[in-house]
């Protein structure tokens, strides 16, 4: 693991000749295909999911798929984020017997977003951004049901509910003594990514707007956007300004660093600031996508990401770049 970098007071901004806001609303069939994919249930993805203890009474569950997390208090559990292919009820049973009381989303996701049926017997309150709620009536319950159509196991039986309750900009939860801080932080990874902040524990869930030793995705709300890179790096930028007390920010998918803080934000922001940067460079000299694809050497400060993901990524640098006509 790196030494975490000192916490930075000012905004580091994100300075790039090649700077892209991506058009919202552009439809990317290698997006959908790629998302399709992530979603397939593996054939022991159980057998690899494990809980981690991020601080007290706060848990994550890696492996697996993305990231899944829950808070113990002593009114009921607090759920951010669900699977439909990693029923995470049962770890939650191992620390307490305890309801889940309330069920967050960070985003519309196949991977996030999927898993409130395990919880029913509960009856939580399931909360979203609003950007969340029109994401399901207009793509994900769609691709939920295509999936049950197909007659995967996973699927038989099971519903998808939409959010209880959506809010724009922020939304505090009190339970059981501590304070959840809830926020729509806009569009980066999706046109609705939300992050909550628990202070009495010094711990913050970033969904997928933070990815550890793993290269992002590269596919919003059930797969139909690409994801907004200057837009993730202008929230991220936004976090880093507010100089939380976060010993821990828990990312969407990869390992949890637990108290290693900022660094890890950091260390995101400069990812796709330095990863655009050497993509543009390559489209600068006259390289195909199939080319960068096949030549791209990944910086050595993120050259141990795990790669399966990378193409992906490629392929979204390279669109965004291309947009803006260079």
């Amino acid at each position: 693991m790196t030494q975490p970098q000192p916490r930075p007071r000012r905004r580091a901004r994100a300075i790039s000749t090649f700077a892209l806001r991506l058009v919202t609303g552009a439809l990317v069939v290698a997006g959908v295909l790629l998302c399709l994919h992530a979603f397939a249930p593996g054939v022991a993805a159980q057998d690899t999911r494990r809980m981690v203890q991020v601080a007290k009474d706060v848990y994550t569950m890696t492996g697996a798929g993305s990231n899944a997390s829950f808070v113990v208090t002593d009114e009921g559990v607090l759920v951010f984020d669900s699977d439909i292919r990693n029923n995470d009820l049962p770890f939650i049973r191992k620390v307490t017997d305890k309801k889940a009381v309330y069920l967050f989303a960070s985003h519309a996701s196949g991977d996030h977003s999927t898993g409130a049926w395990y919880f029913r017997e509960d009856k939580p309150v399931y909360i979203g951004t609003r950007d969340q709620i029109r994401a399901y009536y207009q793509n994900e319950l769609k691709e939920f049901e295509e999936r049950k159509a197909q007659g995967l196991p996973l699927y038989k039986g099971a519903e998808l509910p939409p959010p209880s309750i959506g809010f724009d900009g922020a939304l505090t939860v009190l339970l059981g003594g501590l304070t959840f801080q809830a926020r729509a932080e806009g569009y980066g990874h999706t046109s609705g990514d939300m992050t909550m902040y628990v202070p009495q524990r010094r711990v913050m869930f970033m969904g997928d707007l933070l990815n550890n030793e793993v290269h992002p995705g590269q596919a919003e709300a059930a797969g139909v956007f690409f994801a907004n890179i200057q837009g993730t790096i202008d929230i991220l930028d936004r976090i880093i300004d507010r100089d939380l007390a976060v010993d821990t920010y828990v990312p969407g998918h990869g390992p949890v660093h637990v108290g290693r803080g900022i660094a890890d934000v950091v260390d995101q922001r400069d990812y796709f600031v330095l990863m655009r940067d050497e993509v543009a460079k390559m489209v600068l000299a006259g390289r195909t996508l199939d080319q960068i694809i096949k030549e791209f050497k990944v910086p050595q400060r993120f050259a141990h990401y795990a790669p399966g993901r990378l193409s992906g990524i490629l392929r979204l640098f390279y669109n965004q770049l291309i947009e803006k006509g260079l």
